[in-house]
């Protein structure tokens, strides 16, 4: 674990690149960073980082090695296939689709957003890895930044009131998915971050790092949000069976470091819930469905959504909004099964649809549901492409454990993470937004980069 470089390293280290992987790390650096802050620096970046990858992985990248490695990539290559399913399904809508039904060349674009996956993994793995905690840690300062600069103290004393607060992210669902991904870092990382700082920092580092940790906590509670929280259990869950087995598995050798970290990660776990629950955050939480209850004309069970829902449907609260929606849903599937109908092309079926109520049609134009608006977008065969990249990603984590390029509390935070995700994607459509894009991209990049690096180097820190 001596392959990372210091930050006093760096201007050395980056003179001694190409001018195309120059170009690369500052736009990656900037895409990590510059979000939240400043998004049209983001927007810039994004396009960078992309033309400068072209560059140096197919044209420069014929003497480095770079393109035989990238070609071979079985991420990339899934990326290749849903480009080309994505082409050729869009000249199939051109002819098949019923007038008023035109899906949109930006929701297209939105479905290849996982090759900023690989884009990140690139970078961190390859172009700039022996600074990939620094880039990860530019997401944490970034989201810093932009709540130090933009949201001002009457958002936190209302959220600290007890009322639910977004923090100007879109929306608290929106909101929570930040906050959430954080705390699931800081809880993996932080015995490392203390670790890492040099006796005379380690005080300060944690103190920031309990600073951290209580804002991302509060910042979670107060968005009063139910997916999130299930998020949450779930990757605890996850974390907690991930670190136990890692324990498990070496209880034959001495306690050394790999099981104080393990251990210290069992530990603070525990202390996050009861952090959480002295900040009396299952009453927030429950709050939005005590509230969504009060009309008792609302109060419905699971069985009513199994038909049909009558004509001019108006549901009032957030889960019949979604369990409505999801049943019709089922109905264009079947209409379309294979292919589906298209990138963007649920608002114009809600609009069309005879089950929704035109105050629904106003307020509602997605499914709430990243997985069924992918059905129902790109139908059983462009899910499986997706599917089959999400479960890639999942085993390329576990090998690169296995083979020693990822360490364990990264392979605990992967886990933990991929639990989050799946829980809240089940209750927000996060893949139509760049919020979603962005964490996917950053996270699931930061993670694919330890299978992504050359096996002739040394572990990764």
């Amino acid at each position: 674990m001596t392959n990372a470089l210091p930050l006093s390293a760096l201007t050395p280290w980056f003179s001694q690149k190409n001018l195309g992987e120059k170009l690369f790390v500052v736009a990656l650096a900037t895409f990590i960073f510059c979000y939240l802050p400043l998004l049209a620096a983001y927007r810039g970046a994004e396009s960078v980082m992309i033309l400068t990858f072209l560059w140096l992985a197919f044209v420069s990248g014929r003497e480095t090695g770079l393109r035989s490695a990238t070609v071979r990539d079985p991420l990339f290559l899934t990326c290749l296939t849903l480009l080309g399913f994505l082409v050729l399904a869009r000249l199939w809508y051109s002819f098949n689709l019923p007038p008023g039904i035109d899906p949109e060349t930006r929701e297209t674009r939105y479905v290849l957003k996982p090759v900023l996956v690989f884009l990140v993994a690139f970078g961190m793995g390859i172009v700039a890895r022996p600074y990939r905690w620094a880039l990860l840690l530019l997401a944490l300062l970034g989201l810093a930044v932009y709540l130090l600069t933009t949201i001002g103290s009457g958002q936190w004393v209302n959220a600290w009131a007890g009322n639910r607060e977004d923090f100007g992210i879109h929306n608290a669902q929106h909101t929570a998915m930040f906050f959430g991904t954080a705390l699931i870092g800081i809880v993996c990382f932080m015995f490392r971050a203390i670790r890492a700082s040099s006796r005379r920092w380690r005080q300060a580092m944690i103190f920031f790092m309990i600073l951290a940790l209580a804002v991302a906590a509060f910042g979670l509670v107060a968005t009063q949000t139910r997916a999130a929280w299930l998020g949450i259990t779930m990757a605890t869950t996850i974390g907690l069976i991930t670190a136990a087995c890692l324990i498990w598995k070496k209880r034959d050798k001495p306690f050394g470091r790999g099981h104080k970290k393990a251990a210290f990660g069992l530990i603070l776990f525990l202390l996050v819930g009861f952090a959480l629950a002295g900040l009396n955050a299952p009453e927030r939480v429950k709050a939005p469905l005590t509230n969504s209850q009060s009309d008792s004309s609302q109060l419905t069970s699971i069985e009513q959504y199994a038909s049909l829902p009558a004509f001019n449907t108006d549901p009032r609260t957030s889960h019949g909004v979604r369990l409505i929606s999801w049943r019709v849903a089922l109905e264009w599937l079947k209409e379309r099964p294979l292919v589906g109908w298209g990138p963007g092309s649920t608002k114009d079926l809600i609009n069309h649809s005879e089950f929704f109520s035109d105050r629904f049609k106003k307020n509602f134009g997605h499914l709430h549901n990243s997985f069924i608006e992918s059905l129902v977008a790109n139908g059983l065969i462009g899910s499986a492409i997706l599917l089959a990249m999400m479960a890639w990603i999942g085993y390329a984590a576990f090998a690169a454990y296995r083979n020693g390029k990822m360490p364990a509390d990264v392979l605990v935070f992967a886990f933990s993470f991929f639990g989050f995700w799946t829980a809240i994607n089940f209750f927000e459509s996060y893949t139509l937004y760049t919020t979603g894009h962005y964490i996917n991209a950053v996270v699931v990049g930061f993670i694919y980069s330890f299978f992504l690096q050359p096996q002739d180097k040394d572990q990764s820190p």
